[in-house]
Order: structure tokens, then C-alpha cells, then sequence
């Protein structure tokens, strides 16, 4: 290959040229900040709310707010930690009719750290928290969230897209499922990892806040959201001080970040019109060029193309330890992940996998690629060859490398 191959977007995506353009012509004529009364205030003020109806737009939100924030894991906590207490009250007496001492907390099991440990930590706030388990294909269905629902319960926690199988939860099914069983409750998603990968509006959501980062899609880090619905309760601040984002998040805002992000969402719109299966597309030719090649590889995840999102294909390639075969792979120029990067070093057996009862054969053997969708592809059929030859060149894939004991 003439350049390194990059496959590792659920991580992190480089700056679309579009984002680039825009928050470069932010930081020369948006540069002040957007309190100022004076003039350049107030062009920093205007590129802010054009970037934040731009981003709306974008995403199919018209009937949310934009809160900027400074990350997805802000975003996230902002939205559960913000919004939970704010209910407390009001669902603690419906606890008490129930006959039970506090309100509860449903969060999916398969849910990022920065969703599923903001939302463990509210049992300091007096809280019980109860995890609600995602199918083997890591979603989960309506039928099991309502087996925990009840009018007790004050906030439910659930992602849109696992951020390593890719798998897609049916979350306008279970919005309105929290608000038949559970009227009181808030309900929070996680959409990092799907924003601006789907064809969806968030509007179709229903649900009361949505987390959403920059770097996921082409923006630049350090500009992320939580959009928060118009009929949704106010949520608490994390922060204080200045009153900016509506007294929802003091802080200067970051406005040539804001500009990035809504011009990166709009290009990855305008892309995935061109083209509705531009995603699809490359997982699949990663796929078959695996199976061409005669390699052992187990997607996991959902097999119905409705219920993953396609921008990621998580594969177990049973016969080496994934970080072996991705630092072979790095050496031939292609860059992979392996599980979540959002973890601080450490190469602990991924707790997505255990939940899920993935093979214990396997675990340590998962690859997750993942998309741009603009890769050549020929190049990712060629994939499946360059893993075979590694393979190869150890002796091939071990023999009992299938056998799916737990």
C-alpha cells in the first residue's frame, strides 16, 4: 500500500476538510468571545448559533436544543446527572406508592463508561441503580426493559449504537415504551458512535437528551452536545459560573469547535444522501474478502442489517491475540482497533464481550473495524489476503480455534 489503510473511525475520525475550512475561517473572524457586547462579540455570537442550526439540521433535531458542550462524556453526564435529579421528588413518591424506598435508574448493560458509570455513581444521590441485559447480539428489546419498568423508575439510560459491535438498539420502540410504564421518567441516549453514521433524524428518537461528539464524525475534539428535547425537563448544571448554553453549561464556548462540528454533520448528511449504503458497502466487501481468503472470522453483533450500524464490523479472528495481529497488521499499513479506545491503556478482557457471552476462545481475539465510508473498495477486499498471509506465516489458524467453549 502506498499509505497506511485507517480503520479505526469508532475511535476517533480525522477532521473532514469541510470541518477544517470551517473552523479555521471561525478562529480568524469568530475569534472573540461570544458574550462580548462589542462587535466581534457579536459575529463570534452569530457563527456560534448558525453552527448550532446547522447542527440541528444536520441531524434531523428540530425539536431539540443544542447545549455545546466540551465532550461525548460531558454530554452524557450532563444528560443523566443532569436530568435524574431533577425528577427525584416527583418519582419518590411514586416509589412510595409502590412500596419501595427510592427511585430507580435503568441503564443497558452494554452501555460506554461514560454513560454506565455516570449513571452508577447516582446511587450516592439515593438512587437504586438496576442494569437492564442486552440480548448475545447486544441489543436490547423492548420486552426485556419493560420486565424492570414501572412508575418508580426516573431515568433510563440506554446507547443507540454499542460503540464495539456496532449493534443498534430500537430506541423510539423503547421511548415509548418508558413513557406508557414509566410517564414520569426521563429517557437519556448515547449517541456518539451513531450520530452522523444513520439516515435517521434524531427526532424519530423521542427521547428527552442525546449525546453527541464532534471527533466521531470529522469534527475536531474538544466540541461535543447534548440535545435536549423541547417538551424534556431542565436539566441540572454540572457546572457554574457565567450562565452560558442557556445556564446549562458555563464556560466560554468553543466556538470555531462548534463551527467544525456543523459543517462536518452536514458534509457526513450530504454524503450519506448520495449514497444511503455507502457503509454497508465497505463492511461488506471487508467480508467477503475474509471469506475469499478462507480466513476464520466470526462477525459479532447482529446479522439483520437493520439492527447494526455499518459503519463498524466487529470480528473475532480466532488463532492470535488482537493485539498482535493489529501491530502485524500496522506493520503492512493498515490501522485497526481492538474493542473500546476510550480506556487509558490497560488490555482487560472487554466487558462488552463478557455480557454478551461471547465464546471464551474468542475474546482476546476481537478486531473492530470501522468506517469512513469513503475507503476504496478494492483495498478492504485486500484486506481479507493480508490477514490470511499472516496467519500463514504462524502456522495458520489453530485448529481448535473454532470451538465456541464459554
Amino acid at each position: 500500500m502506498n499509505a497506511p489503510l485507517y480503520l479505526d473511525h469508532a475511535a476517533t475520525t480525522p477532521p473532514l476538510p469541510a470541518a477544517i475550512e470551517a473552523f479555521l475561517k471561525a478562529q480568524r473572524e469568530a475569534f472573540a468571545n461570544p458574550s462580548s457586547l462589542h462587535q466581534a462579540g457579536a459575529e463570534a455570537a452569530r457563527c456560534l448559533e448558525r453552527a448550532r442550526n446547522e447542527l440541528r439540521t444536520a441531524l434531523g433535531a428540530s425539536r431539540y436544543r443544542v447545549i455545546w458542550t466540551g465532550t461525548g462524556t460531558e454530554s452524557n453526564h450532563l444528560g443523566i446527572l443532569g436530568l435524574a435529579p431533577r425528577l427525584k421528588s416527583k418519582v419518590r413518591r411514586e416509589a412510595r406508592r409502590l412500596g419501595r424506598e427510592q427511585p430507580r435508574i435503568l441503564v443497558g448493560n452494554l452501555e460506554h463508561p461514560s454513560a454506565g458509570m455516570a449513571a452508577q455513581s447516582l446511587q450516592e444521590e439515593g438512587f437504586v441503580v438496576q442494569t437492564v441485559a442486552a440480548n448475545r447480539e447486544g441489543r436490547i428489546l423492548p420486552e426485556r426493559l419493560a420486565e424492570s419498568l414501572a412508575a418508580d423508575v426516573a431515568l433510563v439510560c440506554i446507547q443507540w449504537a454499542n460503540n464495539e459491535l456496532g449493534s443498534l438498539q430500537p430506541i423510539p420502540a423503547l421511548v415509548a415504551l418508558t413513557r406508557k410504564l414509566a410517564p414520569k421518567a426521563a429517557f437519556h441516549v448515547d449517541a456518539v458512535q451513531a450520530a452522523g453514521k444513520l439516515s435517521q433524524d434524531v427526532d424519530a428518537l423521542a427521547a428527552d437528551s442525546v449525546a453527541v461528539a464532534a471527533h466521531k464524525l470529522g469534527g475536531v475534539r474538544g466540541c461535543a452536545a447534548l440535545l435536549l428535547h423541547e417538551e424534556a425537563p431542565e436539566p441540572r448544571p454540572l457546572f457554574h459560573g457565567g450562565g452560558h448554553e442557556g445556564g446549562l453549561r458555563s464556560g466560554t464556548e468553543n466556538t470555531a469547535g462548534a463551527a467544525a462540528f456543523a459543517a462536518a454533520a452536514v458534509e457526513r448528511r450530504l454524503r450519506l444522501a448520495e449514497d444511503p449504503e455507502r457503509y454497508h458497502k465497505r463492511r461488506q466487501a471487508l467480508l467477503d474478502g475474509l471469506t475469499q481468503a478462507q480466513v476464520e472470522a466470526h462477525p459479532l453483533g447482529p446479522a439483520d442489517p437493520e439492527q447494526f450500524l455499518p459503519s463498524i464490523l466487529s470480528v473475532a479472528l480466532p488463532g492470535m491475540p488482537a493485539e498482535t495481529l493489529l501491530h502485524r497488521l500496522e506493520a503492512q499499513g493498515y490501522w485497526v482497533g481492538s474493542g473500546s479506545a476510550c480506556h487509558a491503556g490497560g488490555h482487560k478482557e472487554s466487558a462488552i464481550l463478557t455480557a454478551i457471552d461471547c465464546p471464551r476462545a474468542w475474546r482476546n481475539a476481537v478486531l473492530r473495524f470501522s468506517f469512513d465510508g469513503s475507503e476504496d473498495l478494492a483495498a478492504l477486499g485486500e484486506l481479507g489476503s493480508v490477514i490470511a498471509g499472516i496467519f500463514a506465516e504462524q502456522g495458520g489458524q489453530t485448529a481448535d480455534s473454532s470451538s465456541p467453549s464459554s
